[in-house]
């Protein structure tokens, strides 16, 4: 009988970009098998906010400079070894920049990468403003001032989305230290822009909608002004809408929410 050789399998490390949705109950069952298939577990936190103490996931949390300055080098560590990697992201993985930026990263150096989608705070807001997807314009992040700067890319997203009729998403920052913007401080931002810009976009009377801790306990949302809005005392982390042209539909069902 001749010898026989068993052929060589050769297995790619593979990481799992997992979207965590916006809460615990919204996790997937896709994502927890993700989680379960980890030999190591990291987790940035740095764009909203997660309780992984409710899901008993021991995860390693990786800040911004790791992920964006280091190119992920903590999870290569892992993949490197030949184990397989996660990476847990609050809502839905792919809607950050730099997140697709490690995808395209780690496929050119050779490892399995797999996308494991979770809810997004972009539909999840219009769907609790009664808004419509088809009619998301431009999304935009309200920052806090750098260097003395104060980014005017808010502005020009809900300027150019209103003359098109359509409705306008801001996020809003993180602060250095931790902690998220309040919707009453992005109202101010807001004003502030208005004040340079002058051209009517973020006025006083200008119409909103706030999203706030949309999938936890005290989350809702509600319809105000950009003026009563900075005066409003709403928890964060939180998401403005600003609303272009209204359907029937649209403008029915926002009359039912709650003013502020």
């Amino acid at each position: 009988m001749g010898l026989k050789i068993a052929p060589f399998i050769y297995v790619v490390a593979r990481l799992y970009l997992v979207g965590l949705g916006l809460a615990p109950p919204y996790l997937t069952r896709a994502a927890e098998a993700a989680i379960r298939e980890a030999d190591c577990v990291f987790a940035e936190v740095y764009t909203s906010y997660f309780d992984f103490g409710a899901l008993g996931i021991n995860a390693t949390l990786l800040d911004r400079r790791e992920l964006e300055d280091r190119s992920g080098a903590a999870i290569e560590a892992c993949l490197k070894e030949g184990k397989n990697a996660a990476l847990l992201v609050p809502g839905d993985p792919m809607a950050a920049t730099a997140h697709s930026a490690l995808v395209a990263l780690f496929r050119r150096r050779g490892y399995e990468v797999v996308v494991v989608p979770g809810v997004s705070i972009v539909c999840a807001a219009f769907s609790a403003a009664c808004l419509s997807i088809y009619k998301l314009g431009g999304v935009a992040t309200i920052t806090y001032p750098r260097m003395g700067v104060l980014s005017a890319r808010p502005y020009e997203v809900a300027e150019e989305s209103l003359k098109r009729g359509l409705h306008a998403l801001l996020l809003l920052d993180v602060r250095e230290g931790g902690g998220f913007m309040a919707p009453s401080e992005a109202a101010e931002v807001m004003l502030e822009l208005e004040r340079r810009e002058g051209r009517g976009v973020f006025a006083p009377e200008r119409r909103v909608i706030a999203v706030y801790r949309l999938g936890w306990p005290g989350g809702g949302v509600a319809r105000s002004t950009v003026g009563a809005l900075a005066k409003a005392d709403l928890p964060a982390p939180a998401a403005i809408i600003v609303p272009g042209g209204l359907n029937p539909v649209e403008k029915e069902c926002i009359e039912t929410l709650p003013v502020v």
